[in-house]
């Protein structure tokens, strides 16, 4: 900012001091505008968390944690408009897992969900308020742990033993 002013004011005291105040004036503004753009997604919402709660009619119960509030709003703005197999899906999938599958068969909507870090509670409800009323809802959750699978053979006296690793993710 200041080798853009004439060459006669760069050295001057008050004008690098005058510059320096406007510098940490700009650098807290700049902090600030970094702190709303992460207020506008909602993996990255904090501060402005209990704004959409209201806004949505969200209460949180007490002791949610932050992830807990952000899927539940989450869920609810996903639930608006036309509901479609796919939105109860986008619902569900508001909370931190690996893989939602919605299905509906007979007359009954089914979610399978792999490797959830929640409560299947949560999701319910949060369903509940998306899908036609009529309609029962059943969820299956699954929980995958991934490890190493060694095979081999026991060996005989004087022998030496292989032992292979198997991916089985």
């Amino acid at each position: 900012m200041v080798h853009n002013l004439p060459q006669q004011y760069r050295l001057d005291p008050w004008v690098l001091d005058l510059a320096a105040a406007m510098r940490l004036v700009l650098h807290g503004q700049e902090a600030r505008a970094d702190s709303i753009l992460r207020q506008l997604s909602l993996d990255t919402i904090t501060w402005a968390l209990e704004i959409e709660e209201r806004l949505t009619g969200i209460s949180p119960p007490a002791g949610a944690t932050l992830e807990e509030r952000r899927s539940a709003l989450k869920a609810k703005w996903r639930s608006r408009g036309k509901v479609t197999l796919e939105q109860i899906r986008l619902v569900a999938a508001s909370w931190p897992s690996r893989s939602v599958e919605a299905s509906f068969l007979a007359g009954v909507i089914y979610l399978d969900i792999v490797n959830l870090q929640g409560s299947t509670a949560d999701i319910a409800v949060a369903v509940d308020l998306v899908k036609p009323a009529h309609l029962p809802l059943q969820i299956r959750e699954r929980q995958y742990a991934g490890t190493a699978v060694y095979a081999g053979t026991f060996p005989r006296q004087g022998d030496t033993m292989i032992l292979w690793k198997v991916d089985c993710t």
